[in-house]
């Protein structure tokens, strides 16, 4: 019976440090998003010496540009200039129904390691034009992103976010979208 109670004590005292030390990091980092862009860009074109020209035609890609500004709390006990890493969710709804009669709802998770807490950290995600074209019927134009949406997580722990049509439209609204992972 004293084993038990020594042991029951010792997996109480585990619990109660993980619990505390999860419970610390989830609180210690805020991330700001910040500038998110959608536009259209080209394939780019590279050249080369020794190389047969190649003829083709540069395709329409949709970029997802943001900024991040990371913080830090003031009780945090971690005074380094990085982050490990980040996990950043983006959801862009376009402007096309599906035959179900549903908006498309375009879903990418990138992580996102070394990220700096003194200067501001650039991301970019990216849609590929065959894709797209599958999706809308035809190349795309800035005009067929009808909302953006982003997530932060640390850790498992959301820690930032943005939303280009206020709240989470991707959640509240989720039956009226096909969802589709690029």
């Amino acid at each position: 019976l004293k084993r038990s109670i020594a042991s029951l004590s010792t997996c109480a005292v585990l619990l109660l440090t993980a619990v505390t030390s999860w419970a610390q990091n989830a609180v210690e980092i805020q991330v700001d998003v910040k500038d998110v862009k959608l536009s259209q860009t080209y394939t780019p074109q590279f050249q080369g010496s020794n190389i047969v020209d190649k003829r083709w035609k540069p395709k329409p890609w949709l970029e997802v540009d943001m900024a991040l500004e990371l913080k830090r709390a003031t009780s945090s006990q971690d005074k380094s200039a990085f982050v490990d890493e980040l996990e950043v969710k983006v959801f862009v709804a376009l402007n096309k129904q599906s035959p179900n009669n549903k908006m498309y709802l375009l879903t990418a998770s990138q992580g996102y390691v070394n990220a700096s807490v003194k200067e501001a950290n650039r991301v970019l995600l990216y849609a590929s034009p065959k894709a797209l074209h599958r999706l809308l019927d035809k190349d795309f134009y800035n005009n067929d992103v009808k909302a953006v949406g982003i997530e932060i997580y640390h850790g498992g722990n959301l820690v930032g976010g943005h939303s280009s049509a206020g709240g989470k439209f991707w959640e509240t609204a989720a039956d009226s979208f096909e969802t589709v992972d690029k």
